[in-house]
């Protein structure tokens, strides 16, 4: 009888302890309260933007904040971040951008779209002399090499920063772009993109509907120009990064690469000197009499001369170009000054990317010059028959061009990628990136279908091998069965903004934390509402769970530039009521997660502590 009532005691025991830990991991929850105050949402528009912010009212609701949504047409929402900027919270899209994660003029305290009104004061620091998120950012555009792993680490650390300290932004969703492929194709990789992953693609077998196995056939729209300088169309662009190279590769991932470019060298911060590949021969043009002609210093001077000075409409990108000096036939040296305004010369990171352009053929290009002896004659007809059917030292030639129905492009036998003894080049990691070409395919051929409808059913039909999918949630289903999709992450990436001024008495208060004096106020409440929101439902309900989330305060499309350890803003309740306890507001019914684990902690000790005297007990007994 005993022996049982130990028993019964020990199993208490162990039901306390298991109790105990349900209350440590799932601590008391609350519904809906009396919210403490509101706040000022505002919205443009309609449809999903109206969505999200009815969602995080009922969200913001369980921590005792009120959203007074209010919308307005598009004019007046600008006129409101920008000028009047009465509003408490708003969401904002961002589109497009460089490969470069220097987002000044969006963050820092003078930036054209600092909606949200950061200012050093926020963060100064006695020692920078400033306020340390200016500092981050500032410093940020000096550190040379541009894609140094000092400078990647710094943008880290700035991210953490901004993201722990100053808390502007909520990051929610960046949407993918998703295409259709015949599983019969292997090798494809969407993000490299097409012209990146040729050398790796192969047939498996013959898909139905399918003429040939040595080409591959996509849809885009009408090329206008191919001379890279005068483009403004995707179309244009894509052609001539098939028939041309760029100086230094970028991959998916924003990590840089040499390319025609065997290395780049920073002599000092604001002198660099390029060594051009040798061997890369261009495509032969027999009918305008050029043929066996290489790539060397002087077409790379001419294409940067003519991107800096007088053709090009993004000429202004090129200021920090200050001097160039051809050094020998591979050997070009270009001076960078970012601030013409003082007298030395100043580092730019952005001239990095810049050297991304394709290359000219000077040799066809400047065969007359203006009467400076200088500048090439544009009325040369050379520069119009480039315009129609130009050449590079790229993957592909120019075959055939119908209007209106289809372009061909054919692979170049002697094009340099080809050419094992200059891909081996250990710095290219070539095979890896860009494979081996082994794969038996030579044509690329793009139709220009602009119905929607109708090239959805050409690649059904098996006469089109890739498709972009515009609404993948009306073909997952069935392509799922028939077909490979892939998914991309593009340039647009949204966020919840908050007003931080000192002036929005709640969100913008700077007196110190009740429960934490580290911390501000309105940073406490701002963390609060971003572990209320619950991101993964929104995606869920809104876009079927089809748009990526993020935590970072740059789009995701930055790859290595976005820190992969940065601070995560979790759906948590329990860590969104413990920072409203913090900023000064006790929410009824519930303890702080201290609590709770100081509460469960004392159960659980005490609970060992009658096992132990009960295994004593037993054993004295046995």
């Amino acid at each position: 009888m005993r022996r049982n009532k130990r028993r019964v005691s020990l199993c208490l025991c162990i039901t306390i302890i298991i109790t105990s830990a349900i209350v440590l991991i799932e601590p008391i929850k609350t519904n809906s309260i009396s919210p403490f105050f509101t706040l000022d949402a505002l919205v443009h528009g309609g449809g999903v933007k109206t969505d999200y912010f009815n969602l995080l009212q009922q969200q913001l609701d369980r921590i005792g904040i009120n959203l007074n949504i209010r919308y307005v047409d598009w004019s007046t929402f600008v006129y409101e971040l920008i000028i009047y900027r009465d509003f408490d919270i708003c969401y904002v899209g961002l589109q497009g951008g460089d490969a470069d994660p220097d987002f000044t003029g969006v963050y820092d305290e003078n930036g054209s779209l600092n909606l949200f009104g950061y200012d050093t004061s926020m963060d100064w620091d006695d020692e920078l002399g400033t306020g340390k998120n200016e500092w981050y950012m500032k410093e940020g555009r000096n550190i040379m090499p541009p894609n140094s792993e000092e400078r990647i680490q710094h943008y880290y650390d700035w991210q953490n920063h901004l993201m722990d300290n100053i808390l502007p932004i909520l990051p929610t969703f960046t949407p993918y772009s998703f295409e259709a492929i015949w599983s019969q194709l292997k090798g494809y990789n969407y993000s490299d993109g097409i012209l990146q992953s040729w050398g790796k693609m192969s047939w498996e077998t013959q898909h139905p509907g399918q003429k040939s196995t040595s080409e591959i056939v996509i849809i885009d729209a009408e090329w206008t120009d191919f001379n890279p300088v005068y483009q403004d169309d995707s179309s244009s662009i894509f052609i001539t990064s098939a028939t041309t190279d760029p100086l230094i590769w970028y991959d998916s991932d924003l990590s840089v690469w040499p390319h025609l470019a065997k290395s780049f060298t920073h002599i000092n911060d604001t002198h660099v000197r390029i060594e051009i590949r040798e061997g890369i021969k261009w495509a032969d043009i027999p009918s305008w009499g050029f043929t066996d002609e290489f790539l060397d210093a002087r077409d790379v001077y001419f294409t940067l001369f003519c991107w800096n000075n007088f053709i090009s409409s993004d000429k202004g990108v090129y200021e920090w170009l200050e001097d160039m000096v051809i050094i020998d036939d591979y050997t070009l040296d270009i001076y960078i000054d970012g601030d013409s305004s003082t007298p030395e010369n100043e580092p730019d990171v952005q001239y990095l990317p810049r050297l991304a352009i394709r290359i000219l053929p000077e040799h066809f290009l400047n065969q007359t010059q203006n009467y400076d002896g200088t500048t090439p004659d544009v009325t040369h007809p050379s520069w119009n028959n480039y315009s129609y059917h130009g050449y590079g030292t790229g993957l592909f030639e120019l075959t055939s061009y119908m209007g209106g129905v289809e372009t061909i492009l054919t692979v170049r036998p002697d094009c340099w990628r080809l050419n094992t003894s200059l891909t081996s080049d250990p710095t290219l990691d070539w095979e890896q990136r860009f494979g081996d070409f082994s794969g038996g395919l030579s044509q690329l051929r793009i139709r220009y279908i602009p119905d929607e409808q109708t090239s959805l059913l050409e690649f059904e039909a098996g006469k089109v091998d890739i498709k972009k999918i515009l609404r993948i949630e009306e073909r997952r289903e069935e392509y799922d069965i028939g077909f490979d999709i892939q998914k991309s992450i593009t340039q647009r990436f949204s966020f919840v903004a908050f007003n931080i001024r000192q002036e929005r008495g709640i969100l913008g208060n700077r007196e110190p934390a009740p429960g934490n004096q580290l911390l501000t106020i309105g940073l406490a409440i701002r963390k609060a509402i971003c572990h209320a929101i619950n991101r993964e439902e929104i995606n869920q309900i809104i876009h079927n769970g089809e748009y990526h989330i993020f935590n970072t305060p740059i789009h995701p499309a930055l790859g290595i530039w976005c820190n992969p350890d940065i601070i995560v803003y979790d759906y948590n309740l329990i860590k969104a009521k413990t920072f409203m306890e913090i900023a000064g507001y006790d929410i009824p019914g519930f303890t702080t997660l201290a609590s709770n684990n100081l509460y469960s902690l004392t159960i659980i000790f005490a609970a060992a502590v009658l096992v132990l005297i009960n295994r004593k007990k037993l054993k004295k007994h046995n």
